[in-house]
């Protein structure tokens, strides 16, 4: 039998993605599980528990859980009893001990080490773990995220026995054989680039319509990748769309660095407005923000968001869309596709209309960031400037507006209480973010309808009967991706609700 011990602390995140990775990297899977907690984190175990059975149900595995052993976390000696008791116990019937040091507090960690490496005594005899875990992760930036959504070229799970002791352990990755479809979400794209990284493929290519348009190799230990542009000599079908659309779909995904600027003279890299912007955001004065449709289709509002998802401080900013850029977003530019070879292109959006597709996910997001939606007739650029001014009439504060249309910008730079901010989308990075590769094959099948990944299979956003929230909600369609994965995002599906 295989046991684990775990101390619960602060987040569920911490102390569940351990054991997860030791059951997909190492095929550890414990039939049982030791639970150390306190009041304070009464909360976690349950959730904890919920995580657990659902990890034992995706594997086809019975897991039993005990949650006997509730320690003071300032009590030092019952928690390194409490150790001791479980070890002796489960040593001397014979089973596979591995502890986790990863979560709670630094003294529980301490403990946890020494126990599993020096061992424990009844008196007579000493006993030891058989393994140590120790979750590393390089960018406390994710320390609330969901061990797949983090790329693992930030994340090494340490077996701190055999790499101490130069002892050999068995460490082979859990395989499950067979290939499947399923449908995914923008964000479980991670899971995917994740899982071939885990088997050893870093080196991937992107065809449309069997062209490769695309190139890209993802590092380890950093949270960078390198990418390839070919964009000569593309001919796509009607329905698939134009080749001249690859420079939007690297605009939205981040490829293309991007600029900000308030005057033309003084400009900020993406990173240093988007922390411009956070301390504007902490300042006693009241600001809104708001996004153009242009600023919407490139995904601005995601990034911003995922910036400040990554700070200590936690801050909820005011935005604000007007209904002339919904209804902007949202008007059809095309037919419906009628006249095609490939049947998934049926009665889907047009290649123009797939674009601004990409528009209806960030209202969405921004939504459910609370953001105020207010009414005004209209959809041109004059109505969507007089609904800024009418918003402001009723309200205290100051507007920043961010928009990638320099004569829009120009227009704004003349009205009070309004900061015009204007995006500017310049030359191919020569180092990305892996988040820039999982938002460039999510944008590149809606744009395009189908992509091939090497590897991986086809990534697609149309299909016959696709249900129009799908688009809303970022959903896509995989192809021949592996049970392996499978099972992952089955299981990142159940814990992140």
């Amino acid at each position: 039998m295989k046991v684990w011990i775990t101390t619960i602390g602060s987040s569920p995140y911490a102390v569940f993605s351990t054991l997860w990775f030791a059951v997909v990297k190492d095929s550890f899977i414990p039939n049982k599980i030791y639970l150390l907690w306190n009041n304070k984190v009464e909360k976690n175990k349950e959730t904890l528990k919920n995580y657990i059975e659902t990890l034992s149900k995706a594997y086809n595995i019975n897991i039993q859980i005990n949650e006997d052993y509730k320690v003071n976390e300032e009590d030092f000696k019952t928690f390194a009893n409490a150790l001791k008791e479980i070890i002796i116990k489960e040593k001397k019937e014979g089973n596979e001990i591995a502890i986790d040091m990863t979560p709670g507090r630094k003294f529980m960690s301490a403990f946890s080490m020494f126990a599993g490496l020096e061992g424990v005594s009844d008196g007579k005899n000493k006993y030891k773990c058989d393994r140590v875990y120790y979750l590393h992760l390089r960018d406390m930036g994710y320390i609330n995220y969901p061990l797949f959504l983090i790329p693992l070229s930030l994340q090494e799970l340490h077996e701190m026995k055999s790499e101490l002791t130069n002892t050999k352990i068995s460490r082979e990755i859990l395989n499950i054989e067979g290939k499947s479809s399923l449908k995914v979400n923008r964000k479980e794209i991670m899971v995917i680039l994740n899982c071939y990284f885990l088997k050893g493929r870093y080196k991937f290519e992107v065809k449309v319509e069997n062209q490769k348009i695309v190139e890209f190799i993802l590092w380890g230990n950093k949270n960078k990748a390198t990418i390839e542009i070919f964009n000569k000599n593309l001919n796509f079908s009607d329905f698939v769309g134009n080749p001249k659309d690859l420079k939007s779909v690297l605009n939205a995904s981040g490829i293309c660095e991007l600029r900000f600027t308030m005057d033309w003279e003084k400009w900020f890299n993406e990173e240093e407005f988007f922390g411009y912007l956070w301390n504007k955001l902490k300042e006693k004065k009241t600001y809104y923000i708001t996004f153009d449709t242009n600023a919407l289709i490139n995904q601005i509002p995601q990034r911003f968001i995922d910036f400040i998802e990554k700070q200590r401080e936690k801050i909820s900013p005011n935005f604000l869309i007007s209904q002339c850029v919904i209804k902007e977003i949202t008007d059809e530019r095309g037919f419906k596709i009628k006249d095609t070879p490939d049947s998934d292109y049926l009665n889907q959006p047009s290649p123009k209309d797939r674009l601004f597709k990409l528009g209806l996910s960030q209202l969405k997001l921004l939504r459910e960031k609370n953001a105020i939606t207010f009414n005004y007739d209209g959809k041109w650029d004059n109505d969507i400037k007089d609904s800024f001014v009418e918003f402001l009439g009723n309200k205290k504060g100051e507007l920043l507006i961010i928009t990638s249309d320099k004569n829009f910008f120009h227009n704004l730079s003349y009205l009070d209480d309004i900061i015009p901010i204007y995006a500017n989308f310049r030359n191919i990075k020569k180092e990305v973010r892996w988040e820039n590769i999982r938002d460039f094959l999510y944008v590149s099948s809606v744009v395009f309808g189908k992509i091939d990944v090497k590897y991986i299979g086809e990534i697609s956003s149309v299909w016959r009967g696709k249900n129009p929230i799908e688009w809303d909600n970022e959903i896509i369609s995989v192809k021949g991706i592996d049970n392996n994965t499978k099972k992952v995002i089955e299981v990142l599906k159940k814990i992140v609700q």
